[in-house]
């Protein structure tokens, strides 16, 4: 009987061992995953090499800038960070798996007013994200690992928050679309949980300030003066080593192609594809009329095709950019599975418009295959100095004097691909236009 007896106690602390390492590893992934998050997170130097697929997708997915709304009293304080890869960084690791748990439970979107958008983005808790331009749902999804058919069409910005004890999404296009969601899987205790060191930082959107009342209401103010980094700017294919590099990423090795140099640039034929070389680090490929596959898409739709230009535009611009980091800037429908893509580069987490064009990278997609591309190779590093620009709201006026009245303000390197950019404010129309 005593045997008996014993043997019963054995088996309930078994039992009892397994129920709480059970438990403690629901705890550690409930409450520590933005914490493990950290080490998927790359530096900023632009060394995407060292990345494994899913970490680049996940920094892919990252926004240009974000905020989170915190409890003051009667009174609405934030912090904010955007111009300031680092901040941002340790930010999107803090909050990344609410927003994981949150695109995946949202339930049927329906459609809110412009006043309903604000008065979310002026609620606590809240995080909000804001990608600069358009993002199709099946990309941001696709990166995060999200399935969620609920969501499509596309977002510029999303705010979650809390809502009467239930957490939800308030997302908004760049025509000025919004909707709200509620989300079924996170806890509104975690998002307190998730935003309780932040501390205020004097972050305001505009149309909380009246004396920002001339630029567009989301534009996000910051409270402090910013002293950009002034980067030094090379073309990295001055270096034929980087050349043949390139060549071989872009699968044009000198074994199996033909090419014969002008006197500007370099022209590889394989089969009947094209690969032009040119002095100023321009690429340029054109698929064979006979719809060649050389770069195949892996499946149908918008996320595969981005992915796809993505994975070409970091493994060659990403590997040679120096301290700038490769994003995207926009995607355009331009038929039946059809897209054009551009990617830009980032200098600390502040957009480069390069060139007349604006883009690092463009990318035509069509019929399941990269159809043309344009890369335009840049290498920056960090000069050592930094310059002034100016307050954001004598930058307001200026902008205002200029006829921009009512857009965004934006804080921009531009790079007319000469030695040295350095960043000033620009109207949010001049960032793809230069106008």
């Amino acid at each position: 009987m005593f045997k008996k007896n014993r043997k019963m106690v054995e088996r309930v602390k078994t039992l009892l061992i397994v129920l709480l390492s059970c438990s403690a590893v629901y705890l550690t992934v409930r409450t520590q995953l933005p914490v493990a998050f950290s080490g998927l997170l790359p530096s900023s130097t632009g060394e995407s090499g060292s990345q494994t697929t899913q970490e680049s997708r996940i920094q892919a997915a990252q926004p240009l800038r974000m905020a989170v709304t915190i409890r003051g009293g009667a009174e609405t304080l934030r912090y904010g960070v955007q111009y300031d890869q680092e901040a941002q960084d340790a930010l999107f690791q803090q909050v990344y798996s609410l927003l994981v748990e949150a695109l995946s439970s949202a339930g049927a979107p329906e459609s809110v007013s412009q006043e309903a958008w604000r008065q979310a983005l002026s609620t606590a808790p809240g995080v909000y994200f804001d990608w600069q331009d358009d993002l199709p749902f099946a990309v941001l999804n696709g990166w995060l690992s999200v399935d969620n058919e609920q969501l499509s069409g596309s977002l510029r910005r999303l705010v979650l928050t809390a809502e009467d004890g239930q957490a939800v999404i308030y997302y908004c296009n760049q025509s000025g679309s919004c909707y709200r969601a509620a989300c079924s899987m996170v806890d509104v205790n975690r998002l307190s949980d998730a935003v309780s060191g932040v501390k205020d930082n004097g972050a305001r959107f505009a149309f909380e300030k009246e004396e920002y009342s001339s630029l567009a209401p989301d534009t996000l103010l910051l409270g402090e003066n910013i002293t950009p980094t002034v980067y030094q700017a090379s073309n990295p294919l001055e270096d034929e080593n980087v050349q043949e590099q390139v060549r071989q990423q872009l699968d044009f090795s000198a074994d199996s192609s033909v090419s014969y140099i002008t006197s500007d640039e370099q022209v590889i034929r394989n089969g009947n594809d094209t690969l032009r070389l040119a002095s100023d680090g321009t690429v340029t490929f054109t698929a064979a009329d006979d719809g060649g596959s050389r770069y195949p898409v892996a499946g149908a739709g918008v996320y595969w095709a981005v992915e796809r230009c993505r994975q070409l535009a970091t493994d060659t611009l990403g590997e040679l950019c120096g301290q700038a980091r490769v994003y995207l800037m926009s995607v355009e429908e331009t038929g039946t599975e059809s897209w054009q893509i551009q990617f830009g580069y980032l200098l600390d987490g502040v957009p480069v418009r390069l060139g007349e064009e604006g883009y690092a990278a463009r990318f035509q997609v069509t019929g399941g295959r990269v159809s043309s591309f344009t890369l335009c190779f840049r290498s920056y590093l960090d000069s050592g100095t930094t310059s002034v620009v100016l307050p954001q709201l004598q930058a307001m006026a200026a902008m205002e004097a200029k006829g921009h009245e009512g857009e965004e303000l934006l804080l921009l390197y531009l790079d007319g691909t000469g030695q040295q950019v350095s960043a000033s404010w620009a109207a949010a129309s001049q960032w793809k236009t230069g106008g």
